[in-house]
């Protein structure tokens, strides 16, 4: 007789089920978050890796896809070289199967395909039964390292809210890929687990840079030197973000928020169940990590999408980075995340330089 349940890699036919299982299981907190994949689960899977590795549990006596996770691989930065490194996401259980020998049966399968590597993770600050769930010391996780928090804001883009930019910031051409390579693999090996980019792939078919065209790419000179860049990105053709419910006092404090927005600008939170129309910032690098850099970056892209259809624009850095301070006096919703190494090894956050700021990118998560 064959075995109820299987864990097996994830096929392309599995996309719907996978994507069914997303909508039943939103990131908890006191703002419910779902972060969906229409319409193919994998287009958005082979943004956040180079080389996916997704893996489903199928209940055969129910003929249900359950639990799924991704424990992909894709290149970073680390203490300034390049390295293979596996990301954990999209861990999802079906409520009717959070209890019994579910999770150890997927942890079992990581213990597996792991074995002596370490994966980053990400986990909203605000989503204690995830964190709750891997300090509990089960035999079958991994051990959970924080390596850091990560801060994420979401820029009201309605208000004029742009300054005055100082130096000269344009639009990137198709012939300024080789310098914009050049100032890349100056700065980014500055910032641990930033990831590789070959700017050559932008603009192919290439599934990491899905929907990412060059002039979406904005470059700052200092007269004739290249001092900074970052891109924009939407990815809401196949990746978006949904407010599925408030919970507790952000029932009330959603509407005095929203009122606040509408007398003295800022953003609107959206209703129950709609998703966020939103514009991300990426590949932001800046010379000696200056914040003027930034922010005329940042002024620029306000500027130029101020009154487009985004309501927002996002980015994030590492909790510590100085490049926060760009934001200051602008009407934003922040959210704060922390940043794991999990491994079931030794602890791989002890051989990192713990002054070495951090980089994530928010497109890739």
């Amino acid at each position: 007789m064959s075995p109820r349940f299987e864990i097996r890699p994830a096929e392309a036919n599995d996309s719907s089920a996978l994507i069914s299982l997303i909508d039943q299981t939103p990131q908890e907190g006191q703002v419910h978050l779902n972060f969906e994949r229409n319409p193919d689960f994998f287009h958005a899977t082979g943004v956040t890796t180079t080389e996916p590795d997704v893996w489903v549990m199928i209940d055969h006596q129910n003929a249900i896809l359950l639990a799924s996770f991704s424990i992909g691989k894709r290149e970073v930065y680390v203490d300034g070289r390049k390295r293979i490194t596996r990301y954990g996401n999209d861990l999802r259980i079906h409520q009717d199967y959070r209890g019994g020998r579910t999770l150890i049966r997927l942890f079992k399968k990581y213990h597996q395909l792991m074995q002596d590597e370490w994966m980053q993770t990400v986990i909203l600050d605000d989503n204690k039964t995830s964190i709750n769930a891997i300090g509990s010391g089960r035999l079958s996780l991994p051990t959970y390292h924080q390596a850091g928090q990560f801060l994420t804001h979401m820029v009201d883009m309605k208000k004029k809210q742009y300054k005055p930019v100082m130096l000269s910031v344009r639009r990137a051409k198709e012939e300024d890929k080789p310098q914009m390579q050049a100032f890349f693999n100056l700065n980014a090996p500055l910032k641990e687990f930033y990831p590789c980019y070959d700017f050559s792939q932008v603009g192919t078919s290439s599934s990491y840079y899905r929907g990412i065209k060059i002039e979406d790419y904005y470059l700052a000179y200092d007269d004739d030197g290249l001092v900074g860049m970052c891109g924009v990105w939407d990815q809401k053709a196949y990746k978006q973000t949904r407010f599925v419910s408030y919970q507790g006092k952000m029932k009330t404090l959603r509407h005095l928020n929203n009122l606040k927005s509408k007398l003295f600008g800022g953003l609107q939170l959206p209703k129950p169940g709609e998703c966020a129309n939103y514009l991300s910032m990426h590949s932001i690098v800046c010379d000696d990590n200056k914040v003027d850099i930034f922010k005329d970056l940042l002024n620029t892209i306000l500027k130029h999408y101020h009154n487009s259809k985004y309501e927002a624009l996002i980015f994030g850095f590492d909790k510590r980075d100085p490049l926060h301070q760009a934001s200051d006096g602008l009407k934003a919703y922040q959210l704060l995340s922390n940043h794991y190494l999990a491994s079931y090894q030794n602890n791989p956050t002890e051989a990192l330089d713990k002054n070495r700021l951090f980089y994530l990118e928010p497109t890739r998560l």
